[in-house]
């Protein structure tokens, strides 16, 4: 068995990366420089008939990049040849070796893909970020790359090529990254063009994590654009009553200086914040839904991390045998058992109740409901889609209040008195009554809020985009087609950091936006943290920008001034213990990175203390 699947691989390299076999069987022997350079070199001759082989010719004449892909391969090939070798002498070993041998093949199947994968996934005349000088396996090797260093790659793919398109070999494809010139001619392409919703659909591997596109398909779409956005201001009360509890149940008194870890606490509110508006206020304090709604999204962003550095060819058995795939069908249970009573009563309840279309409860199950028709209306569903929003909604909005939290505790005397002063002044126009337009005044909050995004995004890219067909980009000299396929993005954090659009980029700013607001000139619109363009593009732009961004804005900045209005926050003095002192200097805590991603240290802890007044 073992001595089968050995030959099937041998054979199987040697078709993938395209060798021929001749009359008189495959050739007898390698051909390898002795040195790469750009020079014109010998080739010398290496007899490897021993080790059943091939022939690779690598010439000083062909370009460097395609011999030192070619080298690549006829090591890995060497190898695997080798490997054929190891059978007679593992054929007689212990069950055990023979297990590990077994389970070794795929890896090597996996190394031959990788090593034809600039012809079959890549642009040959765009340059690829990451390969470097790399003797084995270039390409292959700079996938690795791309899950320790991808932020540091797309930095100096825009860096080196910040008006044409390079490309970044992500761990399953090459993503094209073009230069936002391109932008305003795709913003508002159809799905059937390129969609953003497989794009997601794949960066998250939604064939095992189940987050498939019907989850963000055009009912999540149309319902966010519409009803969801549509009623922020009917959601501004619900929402502040649910952050006070939240508040209430997940930090404790502060009476004096008291640690809290700030990533899971707020967590946990959000994650009730957004259930009063998405499931109701009764299922949204139910202790199951919250940690379904929550750690769905954290089996998927964990789950599909690790999934992503397995050899695809043992994925479905890796899948099998992982924790957060089983989490994940679980949770989905869960969202049924919970969800499906509640969607079967509420249609039992129209069907029986006058007036009911202005009776219905004001929710987002209730939005589903009605948007969803045929196929799409059944209750699980339904049920799927309410878990797709609360993977979209939950975890982005507490990486990004946690990003704030850290910089506004780093900053508290240049910044905290001057905020909470913004807010108490804006609720007293309204005698401490939160309102529809209250969201809107806190003008410097939202400076602060965009700031810390733009320093900290969630992504160095943005507008993902899967090519549904082939598509010329119109105004490209020479034309430029994007292969059906193909995976695109823009440069979004790169961009956020540019000297042509901001003075001195590097340094955190809190109130940058603000100022730009009420210049001479300016306007009270622009510059918003929920504003999209060519200079802003951690929401995307155009037609399929981030729905939800204005629902993540207001809770954001509810949350944020139920803290600046009870609490005091500073980092602690390491040397000295307790919090910083007044006017000292505190360092922001590092942001994690996995490929393109950049999250908050979750272990962070931040000194609260409750205000005297």
């Amino acid at each position: 068995m073992i001595r089968y699947y050995t030959e099937a691989l041998a054979a199987g390299v040697k078709e993938r990366i395209g060798l021929k076999q001749s009359q008189g069987g495959y050739l007898q022997e390698y051909q390898l420089p002795t040195k790469l350079s750009s020079e014109k070199e010998a080739v010398q001759s290496v007899n490897l008939s021993s080790h059943d082989d091939f022939t690779l010719v690598l010439s000083s004449e062909l370009p460097e990049s395609l011999n030192l892909l070619l080298e690549g391969m006829g090591l890995l090939v060497q190898a695997t040849s080798i490997a054929r070798e190891l059978w007679h002498h593992f054929s007689s070993t212990s069950i055990l070796e023979q297990v590990t041998l077994i389970f070794a093949l795929p890896s090597f199947w996996y190394l031959a893909s990788s090593a034809r994968s600039f012809f079959n996934h890549g642009s040959p005349n765009v340059p690829i970020m990451g390969k470097g000088a790399a003797i084995v396996l270039p390409t292959w090797r700079a996938r690795l790359q791309y899950i320790t260093q991808g932020v540091e790659m797309i930095h100096q793919g825009y860096r080196k090529y910040t008006d044409t398109i390079f490309q970044i070999p992500t761990v399953n494809q090459n993503l094209l990254v073009l230069p936002t010139k391109y932008v305003n001619e795709l913003k508002s392409l159809p799905e059937t063009t390129m969609s953003s919703s497989q794009a997601v659909a794949d960066y998250f591997l939604g064939s095992y994590t189940t987050l498939q596109i019907h989850l963000f398909g055009h009912v999540v779409w149309d319902v966010t654009r519409g009803q969801l956005t549509q009623n922020l201001g009917n959601h501004v009360e619900p929402l502040v009553d649910e952050s006070e509890y939240g508040f209430f149940k997940e930090i404790p008194a502060c009476e004096d200086w008291t640690a809290v870890t700030v990533h899971s606490t707020f967590l946990q509110i959000v994650g009730r914040t957004s259930a009063r508006i998405f499931v109701g206020k009764e299922l949204g304090r139910d202790a199951l839904w919250l940690e379904t709604s929550i750690d769905f999204a954290r089996c998927i962003f964990l789950g599909s991390g690790i999934l992503k550095v397995v050899p695809a060819i043992i994925r479905p058995i890796a899948a099998l045998f992982s924790p957060y795939m089983w989490r994940i069908r679980r949770h989905h249970r869960n969202a049924r058992k919970l969800l499906i009573p509640e969607i079967v009563r509420r249609r039992k309840q129209a069907a029986v109740t006058p007036n009911w279309k202005s009776r219905k409860p004001n929710d987002m199950i209730q939005w589903l409901q009605d948007a969803s028709e045929g196929a799409d209306a059944r209750p699980e569903r339904i049920v799927d889609r309410q878990l797709g929003m609360s993977f979209a909604a939950i975890h982005t909005t507490t990486n990004h209040l946690a990003n704030v939290i850290y910089d506004l505790a780093a900053r508290w005397d240049e910044y905290g008195s001057e905020l909470r002063a913004e807010v108490e002044a804006v609720l007293a126009e309204t005698d401490g009554q939160w309102k529809k337009t209250t969201l809107t005044k806190f003008s410097k909050m939202d400076s602060f809020m965009k700031e810390s995004q733009r320093l900290n995004p969630p992504s160095a890219l943005s507008f993902n985009r899967k090519l549904q067909t082939s598509y010329t980009i119109p105004s490209s000299n020479p034309p430029y087609t994007l292969a059906k396929e193909s995976y695109i993005a823009v440069a979004a954090g790169p961009i956020s950091l540019s000297e042509s659009l901001y003075e001195s980029p590097a340094i955190f700013d809190g109130f940058r936006f603000h100022r730009m607001r009420t210049a001479p000139g300016g306007s009270a619109q622009s510059h918003q943290f929920v504003t999209t363009g060519l200079e802003s593009m951690t929401f995307g732009h155009g037609r399929f920008a981030c729905p939800g961004r204005f629902f993540a804005s207001n809770e954001s900045k509810i949350i944020l001034a139920l803290l600046l209005l009870r609490y005091e926050v500073r980092f602690e003095d390491a040397e000295k213990g307790g919090p910083t002192a007044k006017g000292a200097e505190a360092t922001r805590p590092k942001n994690m990175i996995f490929a393109d991603a950049c999250f908050p240290d979750p272990n962070v802890k931040v000194l609260f203390k409750r205000r005297a007044d």
